[in-house]
């Protein structure tokens, strides 16, 4: 039996506060969906004994009837684990169901003679009654040869985030956060031969067009064998993947760059097959495996459009709720051509909207609305608040190849209504929750930090005057940064002020550490700390982990004391009293 990539672990939806729970997936070069590997998952403490242990793997993904050097099927196992008084480390290993007690040799695709065993350690279990502390990353790659030219140490950071998890002296991380450009797949565009023809093509050759015979499957192919290669191996993201449950959403690089900036090109033949093998492998390598549902949906009187892929995670304990929430900026990002000639431009499509307002409005009516501290984390993987560029520059990004960079962003002018709509959206949530969000986000290759401010009557909650929801961002892990030469010919063609927004709303960008970019590889390590306060407000404090600086910089988030107590809840004395 063939591992073909794994394992790769996945956090579950909700998990209880006296659990925690995950997914470990395989995939193997089986290919009949109906037979289970006879594998047996095996769970132990520090100490080597057994904690869980289970046979029962279910499919999460078919992809045996891809060509022989990539066939096979995912394969998940769930577990679940009773916490501890404090955080514990374990391990996990497979076995045969014939000989527990010894780790399974796989084959090699590479080599059938040499032997992997899959027997990871350092999986840490929060404690009893704690929320999972977070690592979040994005722009796990490059998109040229230059660019990785440019890297003396591509997975110096990975090593890092790696040195933190497993040192002893710290609780580990258990929640693992991707903000987008997971995979970076624009080398596709020159290795699949028909797409490297096809890209040479004429825009208007491209309209019309025919699509070669089994170009899907080519394609479908060629994204499983990139995640693969991308996800493999003993370096980089897979030694993290293998021991800490992941969240993901995904952003252009993950379909080709520039995804949902290229309009009419987007509704030919050949771009939906490009984007149908992103999304099938998105869901199998990064959400955990395929949907049961139809791969797109059509609305009445409308072309068909891509379902969205919006998910969120709720974590709990007595006195603090988590809730990270992982916005699809790419699944309906699109242009629109309406009968009056006028374009309009869209980066959430309506279901994804209807789908937010629907958990707005549940995470709302919960129970503890209001009785005990809650966070809620909003992953958008492009940043609300950043560096923007005014019409001129737009149009002059478009007369040099770059309109699609430019469209990208959210601070686009074609984009200020809609992100107008989501910046009121989370201020309502945060009043009407009584909770207090953050937005996290990547892709710009520089970390940033920014806050918005609103004197909206209705998102204030008491008589301070304004309510503030904090921005940060965190790029890239892999990616290198632009040049001085480049980010100062950004920073002399853009503004990054202050900006007052419709709607009483106002942003503004602060200082990372000396400046207001880093201008350096990152990622971001977030963790809710305990609080003595009577009632609770444990807050949320946010490190950026810098590839050469050492940072003193820190966000910290405080929530809002909850409006009333519980009239049943007892009475809370102060520590030391």
């Amino acid at each position: 039996m063939k591992l073909l990539l794994g394992p790769v672990l996945y956090a579950k939806e909700r998990t209880h506060a006296d659990t925690w729970g995950f997914c470990v997936q395989l995939f193997l070069d089986t290919v009949d969906v109906s037979r289970p590997p006879p594998l047996r998952l095996s769970i132990l403490d520090s100490a080597g004994a057994e904690l869980f242990s289970t046979q029962d793997a279910m499919p999460a993904a078919d992809f045996s009837a891809l060509p022989e050097d990539t066939r096979g099927v995912v394969w998940r196992w769930e577990v679940v684990l009773s916490r501890r008084d404090t955080h514990q480390r374990v391990r996990y290993r497979f076995e045969s169901p014939d000989a527990p007690g010894r780790a399974l040799a796989f084959e090699s695709p590479a080599n059938p003679r040499d032997a992997i065993t899959v027997d990871v350690s350092d999986v840490v279990v929060p404690a009893k009654g704690a929320l999972p502390r977070l690592a979040f990353f994005s722009c796990n790659g490059a998109s040229d040869t230059r660019a990785w030219n440019a890297l003396s140490e591509p997975f110096a950071l990975w090593e890092e985030m790696r040195r933190q998890h497993e040192d002893p002296s710290e609780a580990g991380f258990q929640l693992l956060v991707g903000g987008g450009d997971q995979l970076y797949a624009d080398s596709l565009w020159e290795t699949v031969a028909s797409l490297a023809r096809f890209r040479k093509q004429s825009k208007r050759a491209k309209l019309t067009l025919p699509l070669e015979e089994g170009f899907a499957d080519q394609m479908l192919a060629a994204y499983v064998r990139l995640y693969r290669e991308r996800w493999g191996g003993e370096h980089g993201i897979a030694p993290m993947l293998a021991r800490v449950p992941g969240l993901f959403t995904w952003d252009d690089h993950d379909i080709f760059d520039g995804w949902g900036s290229h309009e009419d090109l987007q509704e030919t033949p050949w771009f939906r097959a490009v984007y149908g093998a992103a999304a099938i492998t998105y869901e199998a390598f990064q959400l955990g495996g395929l949907k049961a549902d139809a791969r797109e949906q059509r609305l009445p009187g409308d072309a068909p459009v891509p379902r969205h892929y919006l998910h969120t995670a709720s974590f709990s304990t007595p006195d603090c709720d988590l809730d990270v929430v992982m916005l699809d900026l790419r699944s309906g990002r699109t242009s629109h051509t309406r009968a009056n000639k006028k374009v309009e431009h869209g980066v959430m499509s309506d279901a994804q909207w209807r789908a937010l307002d629907a958990w707005r409005c549940a995470h709302r009516e919960r129970p503890e609305c209001a009785r005990k501290a809650r966070h809620v984390l909003v992953v958008s993987s492009v940043p609300l608040v950043h560096l923007r560029f005014g019409p001129g520059m737009e149009r002059l990004a478009g007369a040099i190849h770059l309109r699609d960079d430019m469209l990208d962003q959210w601070e686009s002018l074609v984009h200020r209504g809609e992100r107008s709509r989501l910046i009121m959206d989370l201020f309502t949530l945060a009043k009407e929750s009584c909770c207090a969000v953050t937005v996290v986000s990547g892709d710009v290759h520089v970390g940033a930090r920014a806050i918005l401010r609103s004197v909206n009557p209705d998102h204030l909650r008491d008589e301070r005057g304004e309510a503030i929801i904090d921005q940060v961002t965190s790029s890239a892990i892999v990616h290198p940064p632009p040049s001085a030469l480049e980010f100062a010919g950004m920073l002399a063609m853009g503004r990054d002020g202050a900006e007052d927004l419709p709607g009483f709303l106002r942003t503004e960008m602060l200082p990372v550490g000396a400046g207001t970019y880093l201008r350096e590889r990152n990622w971001l390590s977030l963790r809710v700390e305990t609080s003595r306060l009577d009632p609770p407000r444990p807050k949320l404090w946010i490190r950026w982990e810098a590839e050469h600086s050492s940072l003193t910089t820190q966000v910290v988030v405080e929530p809002p004391s909850p409006p009333r107590a519980r009239e049943d809840a007892p009475v809370r004395l102060p520590v030391g009293a």
